[in-house]
């Protein structure tokens, strides 16, 4: 005979409270739970694979109108299956761009934070020298790895790229950079990439 679990047991079990588990229940998450003679859920090991699966989905932000979707073409049984791969799928792809995107993000601030670090490791106090550290040229530049900044050659697609992946503070020094570059000959921004690399 299979073995089955009180509420309380798949709650252990899965690492989701009971409260979630009735949740997933009401709302078709779940297919209704067998009760004993005395009214109790008993989870089987089929039910609580099932919960496990949905904390996945959960964990990776599908929306519950669709995890309703997923769960009601389980339902229907393996004739679904080709329905239930696409529909993953499809969910598979956003969490991918999503995490991408989340990785851009962190490499951004992972050099806000190198730049920073080299700041107070060099004492800087002058914004002007500020400027020439490896890291700020690696900032407005994108740096050299992969998700990199490559500009264009037409100034104006290149100055809207640069807009698309800076902050506005850093806008604001780089724009102040080429304000000085333009006021003194002997500063321009090739001498101070030859500088710098």
């Amino acid at each position: 005979m299979e073995r089955t679990f009180t509420i309380q047991e798949a709650a252990e079990q899965t690492g989701v409270s009971t409260h979630t588990l009735r949740y997933y229940e009401r709302i078709n998450l779940l297919d209704p739970i067998a009760r004993d003679c005395s009214g109790y859920r008993k989870f089987t090991n089929y039910d609580l694979d099932c919960v496990r699966f949905l904390t996945k989905l959960r964990a990776t932000k599908m929306p519950i109108r669709q995890m309703q979707q997923f769960a009601e073409l389980r339902r229907q049984g393996i004739s679904s299956a080709h329905q239930r791969r696409s529909l993953l799928e499809e969910h598979y792809d956003a969490v991918t761009a999503s995490q991408q995107e989340l990785n851009h993000s962190l490499e951004v601030i992972r050099k806000k934070i190198a730049y920073y670090k080299e700041l107070e490791e060099k004492k800087i106090t002058s914004e002007a020298e500020s400027y020439q550290l490896p890291t700020y040229i690696a900032m407005v530049r994108g740096g050299t790895s992969e998700g990199s900044i490559h500009l264009p050659l037409d100034p104006e697609i290149a100055a809207q790229k640069l807009i698309e992946h800076l902050d506005p503070a850093s806008i604001s020094k780089l724009i102040e950079q080429l304000q000085r570059s333009n006021n003194n000959p002997n500063a321009r921004m090739g001498d101070t990439k030859h500088r710098s690399s």
